[in-house]
């Protein structure tokens, strides 16, 4: 798969297997099970920022943020391209300063329905999945470690590394080593979490 077309799908990927939690962890030792709920959780999650880099063969090749009030409605800005990227429902919107906004693709009807029954089957094949607590910037995290599979929109498998503050139960840092079309790309993901957010208005 060509670069351009590897980092296409990892931005599908940030939207459609975004692993967050608006609530608490389980107090049993299923370390599994902790996992797929906090997937679950993340489909009905508002208000974060994410700070994502990519990188392949050792470098960074795509720094982006992306501010999500739920999960059909965001914004992301990619650095080396100046690209700015809304998205409102089935409605996508391109710009190339964040004022101007131009409609693009527009979304099958049902394609946040497509996304979550993919987001299930993922959820229902993790594997290798372990948890322990681990120093992270000078703070105790719980961290997950788990492979995750997918089909669609192309076959992937990713190693995923996941950082949880234990007195929030949100995740802090997501950290993925993905083999796909023979490419080996990496993402780490750090998260903030706002009390409300404003998207741009087209």
């Amino acid at each position: 798969m060509h670069i351009l077309s590897c980092l296409n799908y990892f931005k599908f990927i940030a939207i459609a297997v975004v692993t967050v939690t608006a609530g608490g962890l389980s107090a049993h030792a299923g370390c599994k099970e902790d996992i797929q709920a906090m997937m679950k959780a993340g489909e009905t999650a508002e208000n974060y920022k994410l700070l994502v880099e990519l990188g392949m063969g050792g470098q960074v090749v795509q720094n982006s943020e992306q501010y999500y009030r739920d999960y059909s409605h965001f914004y992301q800005i990619i650095k080396q391209t100046g690209v700015h990227w809304l998205v409102l429902g089935d409605q996508e919107y391109t710009s190339s300063d964040g004022n101007t906004w131009t409609a693009s693709q527009k979304r099958e009807a049902d394609w946040l329905e497509k996304t979550l029954e993919r987001n299930a089957e993922t959820r229902a094949a993790i594997k290798d999945v372990s948890c322990t607590t681990e120093m992270l910037d000078d703070k105790t995290f719980t961290t997950y470690r788990y492979t995750q599979s997918t089909t669609l929109p192309v076959e992937s498998t990713s190693v995923v590394t996941l950082w949880v503050d234990p007195e929030t139960s949100l995740p802090q840092q997501r950290h993925m080593k993905t083999l796909v079309s023979g490419q080996e790309i990496e993402t780490t993901t750090r998260y903030q979490w706002l009390d409300a957010l404003e998207l741009p208005t087209p």
